[in-house]
């Protein structure tokens, strides 16, 4: 029966599975790189099959790597740019910080907490050795990193290149039985990973112009590179902009400015950091997908906190699976449509 695999093909199957395992448990350090790369190569293979049309899959594939490895470098170089450009105004922030903190000076935390001048030296001093080794650290893994990439870039465009014969090829040897029900699993899990990467993006550009108003309204300097930044940290979800908001309430205190204070803490946290998030995300990553935004929160929340940052895709991505196995397993699977929840 076509599709159906010979028992000696079974054998083969049951090795096969046994040395993949075995790769992935090898190349565990590589997951995060490998699953970034499947994961993006997926949404841009529509425009793989375009320039394929054109040029080839090989030289395709090549040229849509060579597009994203610009945009990367491009995204990289702006924000380090944008932090040397205003690296003097981030300097005279922290410099006051220290200031308020460093010796000679009551503050009203020290003095609440019950920290005397000797333990707050301490504090300074233990908090700039925490600094130095971490930046020792960052420096220590740069190579590490720049592996990371190469592998990332790499695979991307092999990916590419053979990710769509390969799904055909494997799908081609499942029993017919399995085979619309895989074809629905994938139909979700495209849709998932474009909800994902899209809605991310339109996160960013949501959070920047959020931030923009705010924090002309706070009445600090460089209302531009600080909405920018809070853009930019965006890109790491939850926890990047709340960085900024916590930095920034700590200068408002050693400047005795709690007007800024209770700005950042009732309007900029809720605001510009939660409500992308919290409310923003889930519900249009649930109109694509068809799940309930609280749903589609618990993926994000919950895979980020087990995983780490693949934690960002595969947390949703298992979510919505396994949902939508379930509504297969019952018969009454749908293509979805917006306004569908589950």
């Amino acid at each position: 029966m076509p599709g159906v695999l010979e028992e000696r093909d079974r054998y083969t199957l049951y090795l096969v599975t046994a040395i993949a395992v075995i790769a992935i448990i090898i190349f565990w350090q590589l997951m995060v790189a490998l699953i970034f790369a499947g994961s993006i190569a997926v949404i841009l293979l529509p425009l793989h099959k375009r320039f394929t049309g054109r040029i080839g899959a090989e030289a395709s594939a090549a040229l849509v790597t060579v597009i994203m490895f610009l945009i990367f470098a491009a995204v990289v170089g702006f924000a380090v740019g944008l932090l040397a450009q205003n690296q003097e105004y981030l300097n005279s922030l922290v410099s006051t910080i220290i200031s308020w903190a460093g010796p000679g000076h009551n503050n009203p935390i020290t003095t609440a907490l019950h920290i005397n001048q000797t333990q707050l030296d301490g504090l300074i001093g233990n908090s700039n050795q925490m600094i130095n080794q971490w930046a020792d650290s960052v420096v220590a893994q740069i190579p590490a990193l720049g592996f990371q990439l190469l592998v990332f870039f790499l695979s991307f465009s092999i990916f590419l290149y053979k990710g769509e014969d390969l799904y055909h090829s494997s799908f081609a040897m499942l029993p017919e039985t399995l085979k619309e029900p895989v074809g629905q699993l994938t139909h979700t899990a495209v849709d998932t990973l474009y909800a994902i990467y899209v809605v991310q993006l339109i996160i960013v550009i949501i959070t920047f112009l959020l931030a923009l108003p705010f924090f002309y309204f706070l009445g600090f300097e460089h209302v531009l590179f600080f909405s920018t930044l809070a853009g930019l940290l965006k890109i790491v979800p939850i926890l990047g902009p709340s960085i900024l908001m916590a930095f920034l309430a700590l200068y408002a205190v050693s400047i005795s400015d709690m007007n800024a204070l209770l700005l950042l803490i009732f309007i900029g946290y809720p605001v510009v950091c939660a409500f992308p998030d919290l409310f923003i995300r889930p519900v249009l990553m649930g109109r694509r997908t068809c799940i309930h935004p609280v749903i589609m929160w618990i993926g994000f929340v919950g895979g980020l906190y087990t995983l780490g940052l693949v934690g960002f895709v595969l947390g949703p991505l298992i979510l919505v699976l396994l949902i939508t196995g379930y509504h297969i397993l019952k018969g009454d699977y749908t293509a979805c449509s917006v306004g569908g929840k589950t």
